[in-house]
């Protein structure tokens, strides 16, 4: 009975975390997605932006952008200018790496609306000998 449970535990876990990304851009060098999530932040239900960024050349390289949040194509939110370091063929993702963003005037609901869209804006993108 406690290894069907855990197992369930498992599965509703692993079902959770496992949210559909978006891509948001992508070329040669690097490939931006996101996903959509609902977490609690001070005992409130707050959305949350979570950003995979895929590093897909054979060099390091630091990447400086700006990520724009549009509903019903007027700009709600900008990011600061986000700057990070990638390794040769390395992915950098979600909470534990600091790439997230919760929005301060948009809710779940619209951000999941086919009104909501994301412009990866002021892309910066230079090749280093290493990130430091």
């Amino acid at each position: 009975m406690r290894l069907i449970l855990l197992f369930a535990v498992f599965l509703l876990t692993r079902a959770a975390l496992s949210q559909d990304l978006v891509t948001v851009h992508e070329d040669d060098s690097v490939k931006i997605e996101y996903s959509l999530l609902e977490v609690k932040k001070k005992g409130e239900v707050i959305a949350e932006i979570r950003l995979v960024i895929t590093n897909k050349t054979n060099e390091y390289i630091t990447l400086d952008f700006v990520a724009a949040l549009f509903f019903e194509m007027t700009l709600a939110e900008a990011t600061q200018v986000e700057k990070l370091c990638l390794e040769p063929g390395k992915v950098k993702k979600g909470k534990i790496k600091g790439l997230f963003y919760q929005p301060e005037t948009l809710t779940f609901d619209q951000m999941s609306s086919s009104d909501f869209e994301i412009s990866i804006d002021d892309i910066k993108l230079v090749k280093v000998k290493n990130c430091k």
